[in-house]
């Protein structure tokens, strides 16, 4: 957790409010900068306004003595200020000569050409005989009350700064609390995964989240997919164990039985020696077939196949087992079927452990139904019986390893991996295989081949 917090936490908060600091400096500074110079605009048109009759008078004393001399008793000679109380002006002649200055008594100088760019021309008869300037050759200084009214606006400025960054502060850390809070009970159910409990979930909201709590359902489905495959390791070592003991126990018993002279090495003494060998070697080739499965290393030789006709020599195959139980069998074959490119030995494997499964689980008088049909991209195969049916909480695990709908009926020479192989050998086809079940009813298994 302190990792965290000093590595994520902290960094984010220190991005935020790096972020927050240049973006709020940033307005302060520019609204400083745009109060001063507007309110030195605002001062300076306000002036204007103020002096608006100024040009018009000069004007008209101009055309009326043609001459600037005793101009000085218009504009007035108060020091500082215009004759009617305004701000200081100058006017100079068309030479840039000062002729009045009500800030200097006796003006004299020469304004330069950017100075005179900056005063209002007086014009007669469309011809420029003087500049007037308000203010000054620069701006009238600030006045105390002036002054103060900036000084306040600066003052707010930093003052709503100061309260926008520790805003931004409190709202940063709860805002990164709340990010970093799924991600350190993430790290925490992680470490405890790492030590061993693969139980360990974090909470997540009901409702669809953001990516963090994404992240938190694919990590608690990804610890119950380990939790699963850790139990379904275990079941099947203890199952391989149980599967190996009774034809072990049998070829051990016997064996020992014939070495000690108790029973003669004959061929009624041999044969359930033989029996139990071949059980060994039929669970030895299942597992076999599903660890290549698993390493996706299952041999399949597809070639350009009759489907229907696989599908009624397998059912012919076990014609005799089916009149045995008393069962009746029917297959459903369909005329003009294409030809599919597959490996039919493996798919005559599938065709055989459903219909096996299918009739040891039908009664007598039952019946067993197989159905083929095709569409313009799949073929899809069938198996239905009238048995016992499945319960539906069993109905999802029966194509697991080593499962048994009955696993306390002891060994019957069958090693439980029959429909994982099937489930193995279709999806190594790129297709899929299901199971449809009610108690009473029936099970059908189909499967569908691209």
């Amino acid at each position: 957790m302190n990792r965290l917090r000093t590595s994520l936490f902290w960094k984010l908060m220190v991005a935020f409010l790096l972020v927050v600091l240049v973006a709020v400096g940033s307005v302060a500074v520019i609204a400083r900068q745009t109060t001063a110079s507007e309110y030195q605009r605002l001062r300076q048109n306000t002036g204007q306004s103020s002096t608006t009759g100024y040009s018009g008078t000069l004007a008209a004393y101009y055309a009326q003595y043609g001459t600037w001399d005793g101009v000085s008793s218009v504009l007035g000679g108060g020091r500082g200020q215009g004759g009617r109380g305004g701000p200081p002006l100058q006017l100079a002649g068309p030479d840039g000569i000062l002729i009045v200055d009500t800030m200097n008594n006796e003006p004299g100088g020469t304004l330069s050409a950017a100075e005179l760019g900056a005063g209002e021309p007086i014009l007669v008869d469309g011809q420029q005989v003087g500049t007037l300037l308000i203010g000054g050759r620069g701006a009238a200084p600030l006045s105390q009350a002036e002054k103060s009214f900036l000084d306040r606006v600066e003052m707010a400025l930093i003052t709503g700064a100061i309260v926008a960054i520790v805003v931004a502060f409190g709202l940063g850390f709860l805002l990164f609390t709340g990010i970093t809070a799924p991600l350190r009970r993430l790290i925490n159910a992680t470490e405890t995964v790492a030590e061993g409990d693969l139980t360990a979930q974090v909470p997540v909201p009901n409702h669809p989240g953001d990516e963090i709590d994404q992240l938190s359902r694919a990590f608690n489905q990804m610890t119950a997919d380990l939790a699963h495959a850790d139990r379904l390791r275990r079941d099947m070592t203890a199952d391989i164990a149980h599967e190996l003991r009774t034809p072990l126990t049998v070829i051990q018993g016997n064996l020992e039985a014939i070495l000690d002279g108790i029973y003669p090495a004959d061929a009624e003494h041999l044969a359930p020696i033989l029996s139990k060998a071949q059980l060994l070697n039929h669970l030895v080739e299942d597992l076999r077939t599903l660890a290549l499965a698993d390493a996706g290393e299952l041999a399949l030789h597809p070639n350009s196949m009759d489907i229907g006709h696989l599908v009624k020599r397998t059912v012919r195959d076990f014609d005799a087992s089916a009149k045995d139980k008393g069962v009746e069998l029917h297959s459903e074959i369909p005329l003009g079927l294409r030809s599919i490119a597959a490996d039919a030995s493996r798919l005559e494997q599938v065709l055989g452990i459903l219909l096996d499964n299918a009739l040891r689980h039908t009664p007598s008088g039952g019946k067993v139904r197989v159905r083929l049909s095709q569409d313009d991209d799949k073929t899809q195969l069938s198996v239905s019986d009238t048995g016992e049916g499945i319960p539906s909480t069993e109905l999802p695990h029966i194509f697991e390893r080593f499962y048994r709908l009955q696993p306390d009926s002891g060994n019957d020479g069958r090693s439980g991996l029959g429909l994982a192989i099937a489930k193995a050998i279709v999806g190594a086809h790129g297709g899929h295989i299901w199971a449809e079940s009610q108690i009473g009813h029936g099970t059908t298994v189909t499967l569908v081949i691209p």
